[in-house]
């Protein structure tokens, strides 16, 4: 197998693109590094385009020197593509996957699953992959985010997830206030994690492993036309005091009481 050594390589080029969200988008394409995203691409069913291996890499997991696509690139060529200062030498171009979609969740709404967490302007990508893990390792198998969230594909939030990107279903909603009145039209209960008046404590919230939780970005909270739509608000009890959660945080205590 040839081994390419240049950076100027005209598919290297075009590769290294995909570190820029627009590029992403105009492809459908997305880079992830290392053996342990790898495998769970591959045991997920992930379409891989292209796997490039330095030659120690394709030495360490021959294994992968079998797949379609595989391209034996030099070390300089794989720093140009990580976004790692010590990559491990395996760096993957995968299609967008199917179960992540985009719109109006119109007649799709019971196909997706049972969703735990709806995200609003949750704008960090090592947040959102990690609240993907999260939801996934806590049965909560399908998420919404809104338009305005990071991108999915972004390498850290791929990274934070550690694969469960790969399985998890994810719908990017065009307008959250529809898409909670459509979940309520279910009969599902959405609680808007924010400080109001009427606000439960997650302590006395009923039925919590079928309920789902609205949560907004750090900074700034919850649109109050987001929270008006919920069917309540909820908060989570803590020490007087005591500074709010990062956003991952908090997703992993309301999930967790719902898997409790």
């Amino acid at each position: 197998m040839d081994i390419i050594t240049a950076r100027t390589n005209p598919l290297i080029v075009e590769t290294a693109k995909l570190k820029d969200r627009k590029r992403r988008e105009e492809t459908r394409t997305f880079l992830f590094e290392g053996i342990k995203l790898t495998r769970e691409a591959i045991a997920s069913g992930v379409s891989l385009r292209q796997v490039f291996l330095t030659e120690k890499a394709a030495e360490k997991y021959p294994e992968l020197t079998d797949i379609k696509g595989c391209v034996l690139i030099s070390d300089s060529v794989c720093m140009k593509l990580s976004e790692n200062t010590a990559p491990e030498g395996i760096v993957c171009v995968a299609d967008y996957l199917d179960i992540h979609t985009e719109g109006d969740l119109g007649a799709s709404c019971d196909a997706m699953g049972k969703i735990g967490l709806i995200l609003s302007s949750v704008r960090d990508p090592g947040n959102l992959g990690t609240i993907v893990r999260t939801a996934a390792a806590l049965g909560s198998p399908a998420l919404v985010i809104s338009k305005d969230s990071a991108d999915l594909y972004n390498q850290k939030a791929v990274r934070a997830s550690m694969g469960a990107l790969f399985r998890t279903r994810i719908y990017r909603s065009v307008d959250l206030v529809k898409t909670i009145n459509e979940l309520k039209s279910l009969g599902k209960t959405v609680y808007a994690t924010a400080l109001t008046d009427k606000a439960l404590s997650l302590r006395d919230v009923k039925n919590a492993k079928e309920a789902c939780f609205v949560l907004g970005n750090e900074g700034h909270g919850l649109d109050g036309e987001v929270i008006s739509a919920c069917s309540g608000t909820v908060i989570i009890p803590m020490e007087e005091g005591a500074e709010s959660l990062n956003v991952s945080s908090a997703a992993t205590v309301l999930l967790w009481e719902g898997y409790r």
